[in-house]
């Protein structure tokens, strides 16, 4: 493949040749590979031009998946060809009601922002007394743009008080990198604005480690990384090798120590398999081998997990074991995962691709995207049910999906969906994103999983 500046600055000459013709209308959307060349071609192109920049949404994805289990399936139902979709549409019916009073009012729909018609804005999540104004248009999740309308508003069931907030205050996190990527240090500052301070990432490749200072720098494009909450440390190794990765020791530490830092993968809280950028290529070929090595290393680490977690069971030990994600590029490695009941992948190249057909549809959904992926406003998360019902009392909890979307607005959060307790994620594809029978009460059990969309600083 291309250098990434070369492919972007061949991006621009696209740009600029689709802006000659008089006859063009409606807007552009252009892939790129590096984000420090989107301002070139928002400059050149504005303003018919959406950027999506690959590299930096599956880096974003694959964070938020890694640190959190089960997230991997919501984000690939909600970006993904299949399922609900996001659709942008103007209701008179509801003109001049509250954001909060619409929760009930689509029974094939989940509502999740407003775009704001005197701004031109989209407000994800808004506070619940937003008032919908003339032209607002109300953004929802839906199967397709006319399988939703507005209902008479009759739903009107009592609400079970909240539970209480649960304090929780978030430990610090140990995570792994397997493999090396180009925006590697675009990863690190997300990472570095969304975990507590006292966290660490190692970094597990087969770059040199003194050469990996440099490689952050990308030449000088990048800016020396200044961090806060984030310790890194390097180990070299070969990520498909058993026995490196048995192994994994920080090279600065113990060279500075004399003495070995090392760290066994059941240590980590999230564990992130890298397509490795030494072979990352467009060609069908290349995918394949870079997906191989993958499937390898992700079988691998999970193998050694499982028998460092016999080991210390044996000795009276119970602990953890987080889940690996590994990126995947070509579709048909999907089967080969399944085959061996792997369910902890990000399909990288299917998102990216479904996330610029909902562009090319709705440009607004740029702005969508980019907020639901970045560690600042809003982002989608898996939460427990415990947050909205209390289980304290033995009786039967019977509530619709609508009263749980109501809870969820007193949390200024918007629900999505649920994953029920005895359904594994890759079974729960029809409720976790706008689920049917909203308004039919079920009986909930206090391990359901409940997914929505909140402030990353909201602990309310």
């Amino acid at each position: 493949g291309l250098d990434p500046d070369e492919a972007d600055s061949r991006m621009v000459r696209q740009v600029l040749s689709l802006k000659g013709l008089e006859q063009l209308t409606g807007h552009v959307v252009v892939e790129m590979q590096d984000i420090d060349n989107r301002d070139l071609v928002e400059m050149v192109g504005e303003p018919d031009v959406e950027v999506v920049v690959a590299h930096d949404i599956i880096g974003r994805l694959m964070i938020q998946c890694a640190r959190s289990p089960g997230l991997a399936h919501v984000l690939e139902n909600l970006m993904g060809f299949e399922g609900s979709e996001f659709y942008l549409k103007e209701w008179p019916e509801v003109e001049n009601l509250k954001f909060g009073d619409i929760t009930c009012r689509f029974d094939d729909a989940v509502p999740i922002g407003i775009k704001n018609s005197e701004k031109n804005c989209i407000l994800l999540n808004p506070d619940s007394d937003l008032l919908i104004g003339p032209g607002d248009e109300i953004l929802c999740l839906a199967e397709d743009d006319d399988s939703y309308a507005v209902n008479d508003g009759s739903y009107n069931a009592p609400l079970p008080p909240l539970p209480p907030v649960k304090e929780k205050k978030r430990p610090a996190e140990k995570m792994l990198f397997c493999g090396w990527r180009r925006d590697l240090a675009d990863m690190i500052m997300v990472l570095e604005n969304s975990v507590p301070p006292g966290s660490e990432l190692w970094l597990f490749n087969t770059v040199k480690v003194e050469k990996r200072a440099e490689m952050l720098l990308d030449k000088g494009n990048k800016s020396e990384l200044t961090l806060k909450n984030l310790e890194i440390l390097n180990a070299e190794g070969n990520p498909i090798v058993r026995r490196d990765l048995q192994k994994i020791i920080d090279y600065q530490k113990s060279k500075t120590l004399n003495r070995e830092k090392r760290v066994t993968l059941d240590q980590f809280d999230s564990v992130l398999i890298l397509a490795d950028a030494a072979i990352e290529s467009h060609g069908s070929t290349d995918m394949q081998s870079s997906d191989s090595r993958s499937l390898a290393s992700l079988l691998i680490i999970r193998d050694i997990q499982q028998k460092i977690q016999i080991e210390k069971g044996a000795n009276g030990e119970i602990i953890t074991l987080c889940n690996p994600i590994s990126e995947i590029l070509d579709t048909r490695t999907r089967s080969l995962l399944k085959t061996v009941k792997c369910s902890g992948y990000v399909m990288s190249n299917e998102i990216v691709s479904a996330a610029i057909a909902q562009i090319a549809e709705c440009r607004d959904l740029n702005t969508v995207m980019d907020e639901l992926l970045s560690a600042k406003g809003n982002e989608p998360r898996v939460v427990d049910i415990t947050d909205y019902i209390d289980f304290s009392k033995k009786k039967p909890k019977q509530y619709s999906f609508w009263d749980i979307c109501r809870l969820a607005r007193l949390r200024k959060q918007v629900a999505l969906g649920y994953k029920p307790h005895d359904v594994d994620w890759s079974g729960s594809s029809e409720t976790l994103l706008n689920p049917p029978d909203k308004a039919q009460p079920r009986t909930w059990h206090e391990e359901d999983i409940v997914i929505i969309i909140g402030r990353t600083d909201n602990q309310v």
